[in-house]
């Protein structure tokens, strides 16, 4: 029956969704101008009734799918301290001094009589809470209202068959309190609402009841190494915004053997069967198959099993980002078959899991890096310019790589800065490596960096950026206290602004006098205008710069390097040869007898293959189905000389060349996307890391030519856009890139041929 709420006393602010009006029925205030205040929001932990702090982890997973679930298979009883049940304090904010009853209703806009009893589909449903009078607490007046989680989320609906609650995202179905303040009847003339899971209003973006699992991700796959699962997936088309962390639970191949001895992490996801056990109707969170075409042995999942509940103990990796799409599961046995589950799961601990139909083998691999090795090779990376600098393996640079993979490698935005570094400042590794005193200048420059990293990963970007802005403001607050004298009372300062605004203002200003400053170009003497406005279009003093982009194939020396054929790199990636893309870019120091210009070029190559399989310790030429790969980034500094002398004077578009200069490749190799390393049998223990660059010189010959000589027409449009000749071009190409003949240093250069097309402006 309904219970009557007595006027009494009231605490804290109204909640955020406040009173709901509609059609002008129902009152924002009481008499006296008296409201009523939902506070104290409490839940269920260890049977009893516990007020937690909006906004939290405990809050948001309480008011989600799970504890909806367990809620509607008590919403029949009495509610009282089990899973899905919660209380408000309810109370009048001031004294009205008039007694009336108050009713108790769920859904949306139910102060609008239409949506409780009028119309097809009422939206709301009457509530019969259970009241605890408390007047004589810490906050006397008012009383504890328990409510059933799955009356309010469900309202009127009926579940679809096999659900219990349903399924709504950020639902914003609302407690009423409903009363008559004057008759003490149903004729409502007041009306108070509170979105279910705030106190007042919301200090965080993510708070309320959530009951829809976030969307499941697409194109997962999975791929093996040593020790290792890597798990790779595209996110959702629809609502990916909603996943906050994605878990993986693994199990041996019978399904109920734990693959860990202990789990990774603690669970992100809240499941029904874990809140409120024993479920007697099936369960609506059974992960979903995904097809792995690997041709292991299918995995069934055991009906019942705790891997099929997904039982926290078999948590066996996560990431903590939304829009991750790879995790690593380390840890495991070669040789060992592994069942897997991936689970997507948002702020409110809802999920969605999905699992592989077969199980997944970890392999013992031979990488491209691991075989160089095993045939003799002496070569090192080296390129990180904060391991040369602090070592390798100090507890300062292992801050720094969890920095790295942690913190940054979680976001886009983060894994964009690691790539920015190391094509760039990584790149000064080399030249500290070997000496102490870089390394101590090094470190000086590097500290502060450093600092705002670690504090960075230790604290998080906002609470560090928060002390620095307290910092940088408490500096000028002492600067202020102190006596100074005004910056325009010097009259030294005042004195040298004037002069730069004098100087300024004269470099400005016309150079040519009478008759308004303007003169017909008929009259013109200004010398800086006879020598290039007044110059043929086709001189060849007025091109300034000259670019390119050009292609060829392209294998690099390394089996030279290993005076083996085949040596290690044709033996992983064959004989076909990739093509390399380069881009080129030249500043025109003279345009004499031809051109002679300096600039630099750019280019990425890369090359893939499965790793070898390796059995009983031996590396066998069996492929393995880890994603094996060796990229390049080869860079120069070049000079040319352009024979441009036969188009210039007699018009025959022909421009021989040469190019020669100091090449630099950073190379690295990775497997399933990461930096390859040489490790133990166990996978661990491992260092000498697959980045590195190597020094050394090219030269190229080549011919090119001049293709708008053959379109006149075209050859005026491109002069009026400011291009004065393309063209195509084709070079051969030789480089020696080995560290000029070091052993450690990896032979990445090539004897290749280049064509492409080019531009002169």
């Amino acid at each position: 029956m309904t219970r009557f709420v007595p006027v009494a006393v009231l605490l804290v602010v109204l909640a955020a969704g406040g009173v709901a009006h509609a059609q002008g029925t129902g009152s924002a205030t009481l008499p006296n101008g008296a409201t009523i205040a939902f506070e104290h929001l409490k839940i269920v932990r260890d049977k009893s009734f516990f007020e937690a702090t909006p906004g939290t982890p405990e809050m948001l997973h309480y008011f989600n799918l799970a504890h909806c679930n367990c809620a509607a298979q008590t919403a029949s009883s009495t509610p009282g301290p089990t899973p899905g049940a919660f209380t408000y304090h309810v109370r009048e904010t001031a004294m009205s001094g008039v007694h009336f009853g108050a009713d108790f209703w769920a859904g949306t806009s139910c102060e609008n009589a239409t949506n409780r009893t009028g119309g097809s589909t009422p939206t709301c449903i009457k509530l019969s809470p259970t009241v605890q009078n408390i007047d004589g607490d810490l906050f006397p007046g008012g009383d504890d209202i328990t409510f059933n989680l799955a009356q309010v989320v469900n309202g009127t609906i009926t579940p679809p068959d096999g659900s219990f609650c349903q399924q709504l995202d950020n639902a914003n179905n609302q407690v009423y309190l409903l009363a008559d303040t004057a008759a003490g009847s149903t004729n409502y003339d007041f009306a108070q609402g509170q979105v279910v899971g705030n106190v007042g209003t919301p200090t965080t973006t993510v708070s309320g009841t959530d009951t829809k699992p976030p969307p499941g991700p697409a194109n997962l796959t999975a791929r093996t190494n040593e020790n290792e699962i890597d798990l790779s997936w595209t996110p959702s088309s629809g609502n990916n915004t909603d996943v906050a962390y994605y878990q993986a639970l693994c199990a041996a191949a019978d399904g109920v053997t734990r693959a860990l001895s202990s789990r990774t992490s603690n669970p992100q996801y809240v499941t029904t069967q874990a809140t409120c056990p024993p479920i007697t109707t099936p369960p609506i969170e059974l992960p979903v198959d995904v097809q792995l075409d690997n041709g292991e042995a299918a995995a069934t999942l055991v009906d019942g099993s705790a891997f099929q509940s997904l039982d926290a103990s078999y948590i066996c990796g996560e990431t903590n980002s939304g829009t991750a799409t790879s995790l690593q599961i380390k840890h495991l046995q070669n040789d060992v078959p592994y069942q897997v589950i991936l689970v997507a799961v948002d702020l409110h601990g809802n999920f969605a899991a999905l699992h592989f139909d077969h199980t997944i083998t970890p392999h013992l691999v031979t990488d491209f890096w691991e075989d160089l090795h095993d045939n003799g090779s002496q070569t090192e990376g080296g390129l990180c310019l904060l391991a040369e600098t602090y070592g390798n393996d100090s507890p300062l640079t292992r801050a720094l790589r969890a920095f790295r993979d942690d913190t940054l490698g979680g976001s886009q935005a983060g894994r964009w800065l690691t790539r920015t570094y190391y094509a760039t400042l990584a790149r000064l590794g080399a030249q500290v490596h070997g000496s102490l005193a870089l390394r101590a200048l090094s470190a000086v420059v590097l500290a502060p960096v450093v600092a705002f990293a670690l504090l960075w990963h230790w604290l998080g970007l906002p609470i560090v950026l928060g002390l620095l802005a307290a910092a940088w403001w408490l500096r000028r607050r002492v600067r202020a206290g102190g006596p100074r004298a005004s910056w325009l009372a010097r009259p030294r300062r005042w004195l040298g602004v004037a002069t730069t605004v004098a100087l300024i203002v004269l470099a400005a200003a016309p150079a040519h006098a009478g008759n308004g400053g303007y003169q017909p170009y008929w009259e013109d003497t200004d010398p800086t205008r006879t020598e290039q406005d007044q110059l043929p279009p086709d001189d060849p003093s007025l091109i300034k710069w000259h670019a390119g982009i050009r292609v060829g194939p392209y294998t690099p020396d390394i089996d030279n390097q290993e005076n083996k054929h085949p040596g290690s790199f044709e033996k992983m990636f064959g004989t076909t040869q990739h093509l390399m893309t380069m881009l080129d870019l030249d500043y025109i120091l003279w345009t004499g007898f031809g051109q002679i210009g300096v600039g630099g070029s750019l280019g990425y190559w890369q090359k893939t293959a499965s790793a070898f399989a390796t059995v009983n310790g031996m590396t066998t030429t069996m492929r393995a189905g880890a994603h094996n790969a060796l990229h390049l980034v080869p860079a120069a500094l070049t000079a040319t000389y352009r024979f441009t002398w036969l188009d210039d004077a007699y018009g025959i578009p022909v421009v021989p060349y040469v190019r020669g200069g100091l090449s630099y490749y950073v190379w690295w190799a990775s497997i399933n996307d990461h930096f390859s390393r040489l490790c133990d049998g166990a996978g661990e223990n491992c260092h000498n890391k697959a980045l590195g660059a190597s020094l050394g010189v090219q030269g190229s010959i080549g011919l090119s030519i001049r293709a708008e000589r053959i379109d006149s027409s075209a050859a005026m449009s491109m002069r009026e856009s400011g291009i004065r000749h393309a063209g195509i071009y084709g070079e051969l190409s030789l480089a020696k890139v080995d560290g000029f003949g070091s052993d450690t240093k990896l032979a990445v250069g090539d004897r290749t041929w280049f064509a492409g097309a080019e531009f002169e402006f």
